[in-house]
């Protein structure tokens, strides 16, 4: 399989990010819009005084790292989450947000400037697992699309990081009749589009989508849809193919 590169961080001279406290409101747009369970880990880049943090360990259940480089806001972000109870599940840390470790986030906030966002963006998709969600506050990517995006008085992006499912896969179905069907897809983030070569001819892959680590798409052959849905792990697409009509359609894994 062949791999996208991702554009490697430039050592750039630092962009100064005032501190700008986001609403008591738009901290809960940003963590409605990711749709934060228990089960997840929040780290806000750039986490100011911890509320992002300490919303999302209060009102929602999950654990939150803050990574923030004033000292001073970093203490003043533990006084914070000590007040509200969540000091169990909220810690922040004194770092740039370049250098810290932030491979444990299921969801990722920021409120920056968009100069720093486009730095970001090769180490979040170089470091975060596909299905990551990525939540900006009014900066986003500069041609990464987003998945979803809303305006409740604010603008708010949530990008879901992709697996990466660019170059040639070979399919293991019922429908390849002994027959060697070579997938190929090209991507841009989580856009992809492409086909099968199979021996006589071509077939487009229909409506494929990327969403996180799963990938969809059909392929018609013979007058009949097969619709292939699996998750990417290890150089690897593991799911199930439906094909069939109404009722009787038949799922092979």
């Amino acid at each position: 399989m062949t791999l996208p590169t991702f554009p490697v961080c430039a050592a750039l001279p630092d962009i100064p990010t005032p501190y700008i406290p986001s609403t008591r409101g738009n901290v809960d747009e940003m963590l409605r819009l990711a749709s934060i369970t228990p089960g997840d880990i929040v780290f806000d880049l750039g986490s100011g005084d911890g509320r992002v943090v300490i919303a999302a360990a209060r009102d929602y259940g999950a654990r939150g790292v803050g990574i923030e480089i004033d000292a001073k806001l970093v203490a003043l972000s533990d006084a914070n989450a000590r007040q509200a109870g969540v000091a169990d599940r909220a810690a922040f840390r004194a770092q740039d947000v370049f250098a810290a470790d932030i491979r444990d986030a299921t969801v990722v906030t920021m409120y920056l400037l968009s100069g720093l966002v486009a730095r970001l963006e090769p180490k979040l998709l170089t470091e975060l697992r596909p299905g990551t969600r990525i939540v900006a506050h009014d900066y986003g990517f500069p041609t990464w699309k987003p998945d979803r995006e809303w305006r409740i008085s604010k603008h708010y992006m949530l990008y879901i990081v992709p697996a990466r499912v660019a170059g040639a896969w070979r399919i293991d179905a019922p429908m390849t009749k002994g027959r060697e069907f070579l997938l190929e897809f090209k991507q841009q983030y989580q856009e992809v589009n492409g086909g099968v070569r199979v021996r006589g001819g071509y077939l487009p892959a229909f409506e494929a989508r990327l969403t996180g680590d799963v990938l969809s798409f059909v392929l018609v052959e013979d007058d009949l849809s097969y619709r292939f849905e699996g998750r990417v792990r290890d150089g690897e697409i593991e799911g199930v193919v439906r094909f069939g009509l109404g009722p009787r359609s038949e799922e092979h894994t």
